[in-house]
């Protein structure tokens, strides 16, 4: 109220006390006291609601908020080469005790409020440096303006600029870290196996950042094994702030002893990174002996390599290469990046492979190709005409006239407990089938015409001693694969089977790490349909197991747990179709190096505070109780004095 208002009130509290005493009360001796005190409790209870309470509103703006990054790019020194090792968060600290502030935040991934007496202790850890979460925070708490205290490498400052502006939110960034020109790696992408002998390629992400007038126009780049360099490239160097890329090919030698894991760092050669935090960035590769894998000949131009080749490779220990005939005696070698091939090529990764799969017509294949087909131990056909199969003693006759589909129930094999709950009748029918004479000891899966009638087999398969073969009486199974859904499982089934029969001695790849883990990323396993007793552990460095999970009738796919970082050991056992099979691989646990990457040279944030697009909610102050309170206290003494002097 006003000064004029309140002179009003007490003018009314004077004036009501003196009519009741001078009006309404006997006329006794110092009966002005107990009038002086009905007035003052008068004017409290007239005066009360617009008194000032004892406390405050609980609410409001401390005068000075700062925000803390604690990302883990905080740890690194304020400038290269800095003798006296003084941390980017040590001097934000420093600068952070001379503003003296009523609150602060810490930010990173997410932000936390930091009490004033614990801001020695602080320890920058954070993968990420958010500030647009913090930015929310200070204004629900109260704050008009904040500053921040970074090195500049926010992680999203176009969403942080756009969040403050929204809010009305007055933002000064203080950088306490010059940007230092430098490039960092970004990813290693490789190939989880590879054969020795062959050329493997993988992709090596890099980025620039800091400005870029002191640095080359072209980065050095290396892939090291062991410290020996077997790869280099040299790759131009991209704009600040931006990403390349560059492609490094090698060949694993056979070094014996079967399937290994090998560990391949990239290294960043020139210009090397200055602070030793994005130089070099590692992936594991299993490399398989040269003699080893599935080979895939096909001397018909047909979709059914595209299909057989990747599960080829998914099933065999080693992988898999497919080979399609041109002319003139070369090939071309299917993959990322399929090349012509000369016959010599593909007649040495047949000798050396542990399956060999044919796709030809019987009478029409080179003489290399039908006694390789002939000699090898371990074979798949696929008919594409009439004439008799190498090696296997039967002979194919036809095409059998009318449509052929896949019909139950399905024979005793090593694909039937896969095909136990496969629903045939979505199958399309095969383009043509074959009649094999004589068929082979047992059935994979038999069709019949128009679906009425007597069976024929559509894969037979057989073995005599050591040597084992199968037989497909069609050749068009990639339309089961590209239909999807069930028809895609009955494929899948069909040859996981057969493919696990035909290579039993190998080992097959009953889980797939599709997912490597990192900090706060579990890893993923894909497993292989028709495992059994599948189990998964980790073990530490030292062979303690940190994590296991079983699982009699595992799901396709198994989600491991938050990894430290660190180097384990994945133990993966489990029952396939061809009896039990244990996996072992190294997994190493690393943190995302995106934090430390380098980034464009931007300006600080330097935003003014302005009133928000919406008002603010009113906040209405506490209701002061004193007034009423004291007022009561002053009317109980008045009785006491009234009853003192003679009055009622």
């Amino acid at each position: 109220m006003t000064p004029g208002l309140w002179v009003l009130v007490a003018l009314g509290a004077v004036a009501m006390a003196g009519w009741a005493y001078g009006t309404r009360e006997e006329r006794v001796a110092g009966r002005s006291g107990p009038a002086a005190v009905r007035a003052v409790a008068i004017f409290l209870i007239l005066g009360g609601l617009a008194l000032p309470a004892l406390r405050g509103t609980g609410l409001g703006a401390p005068e000075r908020v700062v925000l803390l990054d604690l990302s883990r790019s905080m740890t690194l020194p304020v400038r290269p080469g800095d003798p006296s090792a003084r941390t980017r968060l040590d001097s934000a600290l420093a600068v952070l005790s001379s503003f003296t502030p009523d609150r602060v935040y810490l930010f990173g991934e997410n932000p936390v409020p930091a009490p004033l007496d614990s801001l020695t202790a602080l320890i920058a850890g954070h993968d990420a440096s958010r500030l647009e979460p913090a930015l929310q925070v200070a204004r629900l708490g109260g704050a008009d303006s904040v500053r921040v205290l970074t090195d500049g490498d926010l992680s999203d400052r176009a969403a942080a600029i756009e969040t403050a502006e929204g809010l009305g939110l007055g933002v000064r960034e203080i950088r306490v870290a010059a940007p230092a020109p430098r490039v960092g790696l970004a990813a290693l992408r490789a190939p989880e196996r590879a054969r020795a002998g062959d050329t493997v390629r993988v992709t090596l992400e890099f980025r620039s950042g800091g400005g870029g007038a002191e640095l080359p126009d072209s980065v050095s780049l290396q892939l090291e094994r062991e410290g020996e360099v077997v790869a280099s490239s040299l790759a131009p160097r991209p704009a600040p702030g931006r990403t390349g890329r560059a492609e490094l090919a090698f060949v694993p030698r056979d070094e014996g002893g079967g399937p290994a894991w090998r560990r391949y760092e990239a290294v960043l050669a020139d210009p090397p990174d200055p602070f030793g935090v994005c130089g070099r960035i590692g992936a594991w590769i299993e490399v398989s002996e040269a003699a080893a894998g599935a080979v895939l000949v096909s001397t018909v131009p047909d979709w059914e390599a595209r299909f057989l080749v990747p599960a080829l490779d998914r099933l065999v220990l080693g992988g898999a290469r497919g080979y399609l005939r041109l002319s003139d005696g070369r090939f071309l070698e299917m993959g990322a990046t399929p090349r012509v091939v000369e016959e010599s090529r593909v007649r040495a990764a047949v000798q050396g492979s542990r399956l060999l799969a044919v796709q030809a017509v019987p009478g029409e294949m080179p003489a290399w190709l039908a006694g390789a087909l002939a000699a090898h131990p371990r074979t798949l056909f696929f008919a594409e005409g009439a004439g008799d199969v190498p090696g296997v003693g039967s002979r194919l006759t036809g095409p059998l006239p009318g449509e052929w589909y896949a019909a139950g129930p399905v024979p005793a094999s090593p694909s039937s407990a896969l095909l136990a709950e496969a629903d045939l009748d979505l199958l399309p029918p095969v383009r043509e089938l074959y009649a094999v004479e004589p068929p082979g000891r047992w059935s994979v899966l038999n069709a019949n015409r128009n679906r009425r009638g007597e069976g024929r087999p559509l894969l037979t398969a057989g073995e005599d001693g050591a040597r084992r073969w199968a037989l497909s009486a069609a050749s068009d199974w990639w339309r089961w694969s590209l239909r999807g859904g069930d028809p895609r499982r009955v494929y899948e089934g069909v040859f996981s089977g057969i493919v696990g029969w035909l290579v039993e001695d190998a080992t097959p790849r009953l889980a797939s790490l599709i997912r490597p883990p990192a900090v706060g990323r579990p890893p993923v396993w894909r497993i292989r349909p028709g495992s059994t007793d599948l189990s998964i552990r980790l073990l530490d460095g030292e062979g303690a197991e940190v994590w296991s999970e079983s699982a009699a009738d595992p799901p396709p796919e198994v989600i491991g747990p938050a990894l430290p970082m660190g180097s384990f050991e994945a133990v993966v056992t489990a029952t396939g179709p061809d009896g039990p099979v244990e996996l072992r691989r190294p997994i190493d646990v690393t943190a995302d190096p995106a934090e430390f990457l380098p980034g464009p040279v931007v300006e600080p944030l330097a935003i003014a505070a302005q009133a928000p697009p919406r008002p603010p909610m009113e906040v209405r102050p506490p209701r002061p109780v004193w007034p009423f309170l004291f007022a009561v206290l002053l009317l109980c003494g008045e009785w006491v004095w009234r009853h003192r002097i003679g009055l009622r």
